[in-house]
């Protein structure tokens, strides 16, 4: 095998002790999504997909206010402080999950220029999800399976900027740093052989100083979450926002008192099922959403893809496997079912489809179903100049910062380096718009570029019996794109489509080392994966 042999880590391991195949990502988000929609909050289900970005911005607004009396983020009532359990969540689950499998990513290393574009990226995600209304998260695991014309628009434009991104850092000669996960044994066995798999092996922990003080700043965040849940935040009381502490956002919905426990708990459950999807797998959106385009790249001509993007070999398999694109088809066919059901039989709008006033009368005299909101709302119904370039944020960012925001809240419970490090840069990134709201507000909200962001509706608006029959049709598609994806990535990597469902990440490298030895292309690739390896080295 051209001088090159892995022993396979996870022999003998038990499945805690290893990462999962890619489909349990799709399922568990999937979970994680129909919790949020049908029972959250409890008693007062609000009917949407999970959104994490307002509540962060809260949670920062909070630890400002708390410190220091005055917060730059709470400009206004909507963004007064509270807690984002769901983000807790994901921590908490990611980090659970990674004690039980062993293996801390503390050790992971990266130049100070991946760390810098990581910072980057970071501001420009934050950024994104003001000007877009919404994170990838939001748009591709929400808004895609619910049909929303709004976060197809954005989700375009978002994979547009991720190919913009990706080259700029092949550019830089770190694309090569870009991967699903790092597992130790795998990486170590990959820095032996100079494969670019293994730039990011080191033995202990990496960036000692940079990461204790990272360490340090988020124990504070922390410390400040759980006094506010405790004590709540009087910052809307003394801004005039509300009469007092038992009005503001933060006791009414997410003090961990009374009537709001059972809420904060199935929150806490939908973080944990998002955090452990990117600790056992290492999925994100930013793989779905550029896996096709990369797969069919890399099928015709792998060693020409290898020279051009300097996508390492871990990631290249990653993405010929299409097993990122297969969990976000499963997650878009489940959740979409729900979506569906409950739409058809129970008249159930998604809560964050919108429509004008005209359009929502004339809708709701036709099929007898009423919008959740309409009218112009910010965030909401956007104009398509905002749309694109919340997109294209969206899409610079998740690439910049090697994952989108729920996988890095996921990778901080893992103790990434670049997870510990987008906390700090994700404030920065929201003050753009936080400084300026009225200017923003007016752009995002003044030009609106549809009647109605469910799809269905604008093709069949006055038949409720057309839209259900051209929405399932839409989910069935799902389904038939995670059959495709299972059976082709299966044939890409050279398995059966039963053996591809059970085989994580790296048993898929291993596999896919002895089908290219066979083809006799296996020293070709070794060849590329080093000459890879001296490039980002002396980058």
């Amino acid at each position: 095998m051209a001088g090159v042999k892995f022993e396979n880590g996870y022999r003998g391991v038990g499945w805690l002790k290893k990462q999962w195949p890619w489909w349990t990502a799709g399922l568990l988000t999937a979970i994680a999504e129909i919790i949020n929609y049908l029972f959250i909050p409890w008693g007062h289900p609000k009917h949407k997909f999970i959104g994490v970005t307002s509540g962060f911005a809260r949670m920062y607004a909070h630890f400002e206010s708390t410190l220091f009396g005055k917060s730059l983020i709470a400009t206004k009532p909507d963004y007064q402080p509270a807690l984002q359990w769901i983000i807790i969540g994901a921590f908490i689950g990611a980090l659970v999950l990674v004690w039980l499998e062993g293996e801390w990513r503390s050790w992971v290393k990266y130049p100070k220029k991946m760390l810098v574009f990581t910072a980057l990226g970071a501001f420009f995600f934050a950024w994104g999800t003001r000007v877009a209304g919404g994170c990838t998260l939001h748009h591709l695991l929400g808004g895609v399976p619910a049909f929303n014309l709004k976060s197809f628009v954005v989700m375009g434009f978002a994979t547009l900027g991720a190919l913009i991104a990706f080259k700029i850092l092949t550019i830089h000669n770190i694309a090569q740093y870009f991967k699903s996960q790092d597992t130790k044994w795998y990486v170590k066995q990959a820095a032996e052989y100079k494969m670019a798999d293994g730039l990011t092996y080191n033995e202990g922990p990496s960036h000692g100083w940079l990461r204790n003080a990272l360490y340090a700043y988020l124990v504070l965040f922390f410390l400040v979450a759980l006094y506010g849940a405790l004590a709540g935040n009087d910052y809307a009381v003394k801004m005039g926002w509300a009469e007092s502490i038992e009005n503001t956002y933060i006791y009414s919905n997410m003090l961990t008192v009374g009537k709001n426990l059972p809420t904060i708990l199935l929150q806490i459950i939908v973080g944990v099922l998002l955090g452990v999807s990117v600790a056992k797998t290492g999925f994100g959106t930013e793989c779905g959403l550029i896996n096709p385009e990369m797969a069919n790249m890399i099928a015709k001509d792998e060693i020409a893809f290898a020279k051009k993007w300097k996508m390492p070999y871990s990631l290249r398999t990653v993405m010929l496997s299409l097993q990122p694109f297969a969990a976000l088809a499963l997650h878009a066919f489940i959740f979409g079912l729900v979506l569906w059901i409950g739409f058809t039989f129970f008249g159930i709008m998604e809560g964050h489809h919108w429509a004008t006033e005209e359009f929502a009368k004339i809708y709701a005299q036709a099929t007898g179903i009423e919008f959740h909101k309409t009218g112009v709302a910010i965030r909401e119904m956007t104009s398509l100049p905002m749309d694109i370039f919340g997109g294209l944020l969206l899409g610079l960012g998740t690439v910049f910062m090697l994952g989108c925001e729920f996988r890095n809240y996921g990778r901080t419970g893992l103790l990434y380096i670049t997870g510990l490090l987008i906390w700090i840069f994700f404030y920065i990134g929201y003050l753009p718009y936080t400084l300026a709201r009225d200017f923003w507000d007016g752009l995002m909200g003044g030009y609106p570029y549809s009647s109605t962001t469910f799809v269905p509706a604008l093709i069949a608006p006055t038949s409720k019996t057309a839209q259900s029959i051209i929405y399932l049709l839409y989910i069935l598609m799902w389904l038939a794109l995670f059959i495709w994806a299972v059976r082709t990535g299966a044939r890409n990597i050279g398995v059966t489509p039963k053996e591809i469902l059970w085989m994580n990440s790296e048993d898929m490298y291993l596999k896919r080392l002895e089908k290219l030895e066979k083809e006799g292309k296996l020293d070709e690739i070794i060849a590329i994966e080093r000459e890879l390896y001296e490039q980002a080295e002396k980058a």
